[in-house]
């Protein structure tokens, strides 16, 4: 099962009751302390949460229970959506305050998407300010009737001392380390809940109804066998209550994870081509990789999920994406946070670390004897932060090439690359802390120092004016001298069609050799601009006098003075600075549109349209075009504005005039630069 929900909602901590629950760690670990079993990573101990997937497991009652700790902050919902290719389940872990569960929308919508079972766990009741009532009513008005509470609190915040069992209508008080005791049931507390969860149930089953219509109360093991039922198929989703720091609710939840969630021997999942693949340990095998770590010096581990056949330490694996290549695993292990545990073989069901597959990569299906099943793979997010990189000692230019290889490995969801335009290291991402974490990562495995910054925007200047200008070079030396004489036509171009290099020579006044000389000086002068030393773009220039000497002239004469007659005449043509302008698409639940549309006119922007959304009913698409330059934080700007939920994807359009205002402050911070240079 995975352990989902919005950051600092308690998920680890959670998880860590569990774990000391049923003695599969020695002693219970600490957020806080650092000594959290799933959190055991130096960025998660610096950030105090989860930044990536993380693995564990327990055994009770003969049952063996994995466990997959996933990150809640929405810069890593992509990592938390691989991760969940090795979940059956999922147990959403939300905060007793009703502000934060929007924040869970979107990984709900994917849950529901991939069919996967999953439950909600109200969690810190014991906090102060904690409100079950609100949060429970808005996730049932949120996300529907079938959200039903199977617990519910007696008191919250410092009175929070027990639960009701909706099913069974019984009381318990909570002891020490999540044990309970039988509690007198508070007199009509649980009536309404009770019969919100059977006619949820009733839903799916006409005999219930028939009781519920005829005003019987239906047999408890009735209701228990319909939960069983529709739990497993994703029809109904149960709330339960906890407190985890203390371990209350943990027992609870680990009875109904067992009783209601589906087993993995008991479920076949599909595959890509919606072709059931049964877990059967004798059959072919069938297999996925949901999380790949890379250690510097013991190399890349494959966290693999097992759906069909058996996987042991000599097989012979390859994937249906790259059926040439045979890889023989290194080694075998489970894991309980960073620690591995060395297994011989492992089937359905089995979470299992793979060391040394050095082809194969997240997402990846492995099978053998060159089988061709597999499994699908969550869309690509697309990045929306950017951040420009670079290595602080030249020295290690040569191997970060390398090194951000094997950092994509482990994050398949950040992209590095050249940027257009300014040609600088770029790495792409889903969140300013997304990106932060990353370099960190890189920097601490690798012992590389990086620099780090927001990437230059790609500014260009222009003319919107035209001159003549005449450019002559002439130098002597003891031998040869140099002697070039161009009178050039400068005229502004339409926008977009670059330089454009022209000649109307009569009667050989510079003779043809000399042409591809004046060409390259026009060519270096345009590359930077009069204003703020950016590129100059579309321009003509045509070539259209000049003179030579018979001996001192040669091509480097006459790109000499093609140069200095551009840097003469540019200025005298009303230069002008362009700044790059992105069309941008904000997908946004729907009562967000307002707030998003007074941010893009506050950057800038020019709305083009808005209205609902083609891919997520109740939201809004707001496409515009916006100046890069308002951009780079504009990500944390939207998030904080829609609780987390708004997301937005942009590309380049177009370069048009900056405002008098831009263009000062643009020339004043190159002139800063440049001096400080």
């Amino acid at each position: 099962m995975a352990f989902v929900g919005p950051h600092h909602s308690g998920k680890t901590t959670l998880v860590e009751a569990l774990l000391a629950h049923t003695s599969a760690v020695p002693r219970k670990g600490s957020v806080t302390d650092g000594t959290a079993t799933t959190d055991h990573d130096s960025e998660s101990h610096a950030h105090q949460m989860s930044v990536t997937p993380s693995f564990a497991h327990l055994q009770t009652d003969g049952v063996r229970v994995n466990i997959i700790d996933c990150p809640g902050a929405v810069d890593f919902i992509e990592e938390t959506k691989y991760a969940l290719l090795g979940a059956d389940a999922a147990v959403i872990v939300v905060e007793a305050d009703p502000a934060r569960i929007p924040q869970v929308e979107i990984l709900l919508d994917y849950l529901e998407a991939r069919k996967t079972p999953h439950c909600f766990v109200i969690n810190r009741l014991d906090r102060p300010g904690a409100d079950f009532p609100a949060t429970y009513s808005l996730l049932r008005q949120r996300f529907g009737n079938h959200v039903v509470a199977e617990q519910l609190p007696i008191g919250q915040g410092e009175s929070f001392t027990g639960y009701v069992d909706v099913v069974s209508l019984k009381a318990f008080a909570y002891g020490d380390g999540g044990a309970t005791t039988p509690a007198t049931l508070p007199e009509h507390m649980a009536d309404k809940t009770h019969e919100e969860l059977l006619e949820a149930l009733a839903d799916f089953d006409d005999h219930l109804m028939e009781e519920i219509l005829e005003g019987q109360e239906p047999p408890l093991d009735e209701v228990e066998r319909d939960l069983v039922a529709d739990v497993s198929a994703d029809k109904i989703v149960p709330v339960l209550v906890a407190a985890g720091v203390r371990g209350w609710g943990a027992p609870q939840l680990l009875e109904v994870v067992l009783r209601q969630f589906p087993d993995a021997l008991l479920t076949p999942r599909v595959d890509a081509e919606g072709k059931p693949v049964e877990p059967n340990p004798a059959g072919p095998l069938v297999a996925q990789v949901c999380k790949t770590f890379v250690h510097p010096q013991s190399g890349k581990i494959s966290v693999t999920r097992v759906f069909a056949g058996t996987i042991t330490a000599d097989s012979q694996l390859t994937s249906p994406t790259r059926p040439d290549v045979k890889e023989r695993p290194g080694g075998l292990f489970i894991l309980q946070g960073k620690n591995q545990t060395a297994v011989t073989s492992a089937g359905p069901g089995s979470i299992v670390a793979i060391s040394r597959l050095d082809a194969m990569h997240t997402g990846d299906t492995l099978t053998v004897g060159g089988g061709k099943t597999a499994m699908s793979v969550p869309p690509p997010g697309k990045p929306a932060f950017v951040l420009a990189i670079r290595p602080h000692d030249r020295a290690d230019e040569a191997k970060l090439s390398q090194l951000l290889v094997r950092m994509r490995e482990e994050d398949p969801s950040v992209i590095a690359e050249r940027a257009p335009f300014t040609d600088e290291l770029v790495l792409r991402g889903h969140g300013e802390m997304h990106l932060a974490v990353t370099v960190e990562r890189m920097q601490r495995k690798y012992n590389v120092k990086l620099d780090t910054q927001l990437p230059h925007v790609p500014y260009r200047e222009t003319i919107t004016g035209k001159t003549q200008q005449q450019g002559r070079y002439k130098h002597q030396t003891g031998g040869h001298g140099m002697f070039g004489d161009v009178h050039l036509e400068i005229h502004p171009q339409p926008r977009g069609t670059g330089l454009k290099f022209d000649e109307k020579i009569v009667g050989g006044v510079v003779p043809k050799q000399f042409f591809p000389g004046v060409e390259k000086g026009v060519r270096e002068a345009l590359e930077k601009g009069p204003i703020a030393g950016f590129p100059v773009v579309d321009v003509l220039v045509t070539l259209y006098d000049g003179s030579y000497h018979t001996v001192d002239s040669n091509e480097a004469s006459f790109r000499m003075a093609a140069s200095l007659a551009m840097r003469e005449g540019l200025p005298k043509c009303s230069p002008a600075l362009l700044e790059p302008i992105l069309r941008v698409e904000i997908t946004v639940p729907s009562h967000f549109t307002s707030v998003v549309l007074q941010q893009v006119s506050g950057h800038r922007g020019q709305i083009l349209s808005y209205g609902a959304s083609d891919e997520r009913s109740g939201w809004d698409t707001v496409k515009a075009l916006v100046p890069q330059a308002e951009l780079p934080r504009y990500l944390t700007e939207l998030r904080t504005a829609t609780q987390g939920l708004g997301y937005y994807v942009a590309e380049h359009d177009h370069f048009e005039y900056a405002p008098p205002k831009v263009t000062q402050t643009v020339t004043a911070e190159r002139k800063e630069a440049a001096a400080a240079r």
